[in-house]
């Protein structure tokens, strides 16, 4: 059997399943079309507020910015974090590293 003979035999499959089951073939092509046009009403009556000026904030070293305040030497302090990933580890190893070069009292967790 050629392939174009398979797909005449699919086709017609596919159109005698969708001519037997009224409603799942209008559930399947109604429900789209209606939260489509649901959407396309919301953008439409929507008010937009357009941003043309973003707030850029300047960046900073981590030591300059703790150095700055006293509420480091209150301590002790922990840092928590959620993933459980051997990368997210070494990322907050080496931030209580660098956070314990700026204050004696911290803790990690």
């Amino acid at each position: 059997m050629g392939r174009l003979a398979q797909l005449k035999l699919l086709l017609w499959k596919n159109y005698l399943l969708q001519r037997r089951k009224v409603l799942v073939t209008f559930l399947e092509i109604g429900l789209p079309t209606f939260f489509a046009l649901i959407f396309i009403f919301v953008r439409l009556y929507v008010k937009r507020d357009e941003v043309t000026n973003a707030t850029l904030w300047p960046d900073f070293a981590i030591s300059e910015r703790l150095g700055a305040y006293d509420w480091m030497s209150e301590g002790p302090w922990q840092i928590y974090f959620t993933p459980n990933s051997t990368t997210a580890g070494l990322v907050m190893e080496l931030a209580m590293k660098h956070l314990k070069r700026l204050c004696d009292g911290c803790v990690s967790g």
